[in-house]
């Protein structure tokens, strides 16, 4: 697999004029197809660039979402953020491996001490006591060892205007792809657009 170096520049620099994306995610846009397979190094590009991945986006909300924190070779980090319960919302920090030019695969990280919670009632943060249960409800439920699916990426479109591209995600358990779990994500490009995505239970 080829190594994903981002030089500084690109990764910090805003939309050039008469441009709707940065640099470096419209140079990626402009050899894509729709309905193409994605290279993992373009998807790795989309990952810096966008401000925010939404997953079966509703009504300007979310079933989960991600913000890549960074991509270093074939480790990326990304940010996690979806509803608990009805009335709690979590985030936290998990990392993937980027595979064979094609796929970001899970490793078992155990992201469960990273875990931020928010009531979702009015957005206040869950601390101290009533954070660590919260935690230990989820390590009861999760067994976060065993997570290795892996992920590819199909394109569907880009919208300059509203600066969001449009993927198809597809899973892989043991190797094996099922069409009913594909999921279509939204790229959000523009920052106030992306601070205003929701998350729905």
């Amino acid at each position: 697999m080829r190594q994903i170096v981002f030089p500084v520049a690109l990764l910090l620099a805003g939309a050039l004029p008469g441009q709707a994306f940065d640099a470096q995610s419209q140079a990626v846009l402009d050899r894509m197809k729709a309905g193409k397979l994605v290279h993992i190094d373009d998807v790795a590009a989309l990952m810096i660039g966008a401000e925010r991945w939404c997953y079966r986006e509703q009504d300007g909300n979310c079933a989960w979402s991600d913000i890549y924190l960074s991509v270093e070779g074939t480790d990326a980090t990304y940010e996690i953020s979806n509803p608990w319960s009805e009335e709690v919302d979590i985030a936290f920090v998990d990392r993937g491996e980027l595979r064979d030019d094609r796929y970001i695969c899970e490793i078992g990280f155990d992201w469960i001490p990273s875990v931020r919670g928010y009531t979702r009632s009015d957005g206040n943060a869950i601390e101290g006591r009533a954070l660590e249960n919260l935690r230990q409800e989820i390590r009861s439920q999760v067994t976060v060892e065993d997570n290795d699916d892996c992920f590819d990426y199909v394109y569907r479109s880009a919208d300059a205007e509203t600066q969001v591209v449009t993927l198809l995600q597809r899973q892989y358990i043991d190797g094996e792809t099922d069409p009913a779990n594909d999921t279509e994500v939204k790229l959000y490009f523009d920052k106030d657009a992306a601070e205003a995505l929701g998350w729905y239970w």
